[in-house]
């Protein structure tokens, strides 16, 4: 007797359960997506500011091979000189030479180092002036929830608004500038 009280206890919770969900309101939402990548990657003031970034190594990239050369001569002038000088003088020549590489070693960090940070700043940048345009999206169409398009699988093309935010940067006068990398 207290195992069927039970379980028509159970079945009435259970139908109340069920009755309580189907009357709870569904409310759509509006969604649409957007291409972060492709709009930070394919914009044009992005693509021009890399281009010039690419000019303005040239010059230390330049500085850096003569110095890779004058590195390897100092090599080989240490290979060469072992059987002239003596073990103090090679010693001397192989301590100068592994500072002047560390120093370079270095200086090619700081380099690299310095130009991933300027673009990741201009890249946060435009970035920026996404969110903003997206913000005034949503708001002007009445969007509820906008998703990058790595963050969902399958999803209508009908949502996807890159293309409507690509022609709002392009009417935009984003300021992408950069640092060129300085010698301490």
């Amino acid at each position: 007797i207290f195992n069927r009280k039970y379980r028509l206890k159970i079945k009435i919770i259970f139908f109340l359960i069920i009755i309580f969900i189907i009357n709870i309101k569904v409310y759509a939402q509006t969604i649409a997506t957007v291409n972060i990548q492709l709009l930070i990657d394919n914009n044009e003031k992005y693509k021009d500011v890399l281009k010039e970034i690419d000019k303005s190594q040239q010059t230390y990239i330049e500085n850096f091979k003569i110095k890779e050369k004058e590195l390897s001569r100092m090599l080989s002038d240490i290979e060469n000189s072992k059987v002239i000088l003596d073990e103090n003088e090679i010693n001397l020549k192989i301590e100068k030479y592994n500072n002047d590489l560390s120093e370079f070693n270095i200086l090619i960090e700081k380099f690299n180092l310095h130009y991933q940070n300027e673009i990741i700043n201009i890249r946060e940048t435009l970035l920026k002036q996404i969110i903003i345009l997206l913000e005034k999206y949503a708001i002007l169409n009445n969007i509820d929830l906008i998703l990058d398009s790595t963050s969902y699988l399958i999803a209508s093309n009908s949502l996807d608004i890159t293309t409507f935010i690509t022609n709002e940067l392009k009417n935009i006068n984003i300021n992408l500038n950069y640092k060129n990398f300085e010698k301490n």
